[in-house]
C-alpha cells in the first residue's frame, strides 16, 4: 500500500473528528459496526487466498485497532512491515499499537521508523503524535509532538486544522502547555477561522489563565467585529472566569448585532444562572428552545436551570433527555440525569444506567464515580460498588502518572 492511501484514511479520521461543535453523529455511525463486521470477513478471505495480500493487511489492522483490538492488530502490521519495511503509514498503525498495548520500548522504535522515513510528513507526524497523547511514553511523546511542531514553518493554510486536532488530543489528555502551541500554531497559520481562537481562549480560561484567555477573545473580536459567534463566545470566556459582569457587557454587544440569536440568548440564560436568577433563566432559556429547538447546549442549560426550583425537577428531566436526543456524547448529561434520579427520585437504578455513561464517555468525571459507587450500594450491589471503586483508583492513578512523569 502507498502511503498516499495511509494518509488518505489519517484525513478521513481527522475530518471526521474535528468540528468544534459535533451535536449530533453521523447517521452512518449507527451502522458502522455491522458494516466493519462484514468489512473484516471480506478481508480475512483474501487472507486466506494471500497471506501476503499487504492492502488486506493494511485494512484489516487498521479496523482492528479502531475497534481498541491492538493485540490483534499488531502482528498484522508487523507482518506488514516484514514485507515492506519503508511504508511509514504501517510503521504509524504499529506506534498506536504499542501506545494502546502500554509497550514503551515498541512505541520508541515505531516512532524511530517514522521519523526516519518520513521525517517532513507533516500529517503523519501530526496523527502520531496525538496517539502519544497522555500515553505515558513521556520521552517518545515529546519527541514526536516536538517533530510535528517544527513543521509548522513550512505549513499552509490548510495545516491549521491538524494542528487543532492536535491541540484537542494533548487537551483531553491534559496536557494543557503542548495543547496551547499546537493551538496557537493553528491560529498562526489560519488567522480567519473562528474556532481556533475559540479553543485556545477556552483551554486558557480553564487553566486559570484569565488574561491570556481575554486577550485572545478580544483579538478573534477584532479580526471578526460583525460576528455575533465572535462575541458570544468572548462571553462564554468571561463566564468561565467567574466575571458575569463583563459576560453580559459582552451580550449585550452580541445583542446589537442579533437580538434573536439563540446563542446570544443561551449566553443571557447561562449569565442568570450565574447570579441565581433562576425564573429568568428559565424564561431566557425556554425561548432560545423555542427558536433553536434542536439545539443540544440550549436544552442542557434549560435542563440546569429547571433543576434549581423546587418544582423543576420533571421539566429539568425532559430537557436533560431532550439534549441526550441531540448529543448523546455528552457525558455531563448523563451526569445530571444521574444526579436527578438519584437525589430527587431516589430511584437508584435508574440514576445508575446514566452514571455508568457518564463514567464510560468522561473517565475523569469524579462526582460520576463517586455518586455511582453510593447508588450501587444503596442496592445492595457491593461487588459492583468494589469494582468501581477499584477503577476509579486506577483513573486518579493513570493521571498522576501523566501529571507527575518520572
Amino acid at each position: 500500500m502507498k502511503l498516499q492511501v495511509a494518509l488518505a484514511l489519517a484525513l478521513s479520521w481527522l475530518a471526521s473528528a474535528d468540528s468544534y461543535s459535533q451535536s449530533q453523529p453521523a447517521r452512518s455511525a449507527q451502522n458502522e459496526p455491522a458494516a466493519n463486521q462484514t468489512a473484516k470477513h471480506q478481508l480475512l478471505l483474501a487472507l486466506a487466498r494471500d497471506p501476503n495480500d499487504t492492502k488486506a493487511l493494511f485494512q484489516l489492522g487498521r479496523l482492528m485497532a479502531d475497534e481498541g483490538d491492538f493485540a490483534s492488530a499488531g502482528p498484522l502490521f508487523q507482518k506488514y512491515v516484514a514485507i515492506s519495511p519503508g511504508e511509514p503509514g504501517a510503521w504509524a498503525y504499529l506506534l498506536r499499537c504499542a501506545v494502546g498495548q502500554h509497550d514503551v520500548r515498541a512505541a520508541d522504535a515505531a516512532q524511530r521508523q517514522i521519523e526516519m522515513l518520513a521525517p517532513t510528513n507533516f500529517a503523519l507526524h501530526a496523527q502520531a503524535a496525538c496517539w502519544l497523547a497522555g500515553s505515558g511514553t513521556s520521552e517518545v511523546t515529546g519527541r514526536e509532538f516536538e517533530l510535528a511542531m517544527s513543521l509548522a514553518p513550512k505549513q499552509t493554510r490548510s495545516g491549521a486544522l491538524w494542528y487543532s486536532r492536535l491541540g484537542q488530543c494533548y487537551e483531553h489528555a491534559q496536557d494543557p502547555n503542548r495543547a496551547t502551541r499546537a493551538f496557537q500554531a493553528a491560529i498562526d497559520l489560519d488567522p480567519d477561522t473562528e474556532t481556533h481562537y475559540f479553543r485556545l481562549a477556552h483551554l486558557l480560561s480553564r487553566e486559570g489563565k484569565v488574561g491570556p484567555a481575554s486577550e485572545i477573545m478580544a483579538s478573534a473580536v477584532e479580526h471578526f467585529p460583525r460576528a455575533v459567534t465572535t462575541r458570544v463566545e468572548a462571553g462564554n470566556i468571561e463566564l468561565e472566569a467567574a466575571n458575569p459582569e463583563r459576560a453580559l457587557e459582552v451580550q449585550h454587544q452580541a445583542a446589537t448585532l442579533d437580538p434573536q440569536s439563540p446563542g446570544v440568548l443561551l449566553l443571557l440564560g447561562r449569565i442568570q444562572l450565574t447570579q441565581r436568577r433562576y425564573p429568568e433563566a428559565i424564561a431566557t432559556m425556554e425561548q432560545a428552545a423555542r427558536l433553536a429547538p434542536a439545539d443540544a447546549s440550549i436544552h442542557f442549560y434549560a435542563g440546569q436551570a429547571w433543576m434549581k426550583t423546587e418544582q423543576g425537577t420533571q421539566r429539568a428531566i425532559e430537557h436533560f433527555k431532550r439534549s441526550l436526543d441531540l448529543d448523546p456524547n455528552r457525558a455531563s448529561t448523563y451526569y445530571w440525569l444521574g444526579s436527578l434520579y438519584f437525589h430527587r427520585d431516589h430511584d437508584y437504578r435508574v440514576a445508575v444506567r446514566y452514571l455508568e455513561q457518564a463514567v464510560d464517555r468522561t473517565p475523569e468525571l469524579e462526582a460520576a464515580h463517586q455518586m455511582l459507587i453510593q447508588a450501587y450500594k444503596r442496592l445492595g450491589e457491593d461487588a459492583k460498588a468494589a469494582g468501581q471503586l477499584r477503577r476509579y483508583e486506577e483513573i486518579v492513578q493513570k493521571r498522576t502518572k501523566v501529571e507527575n512523569p518520572e
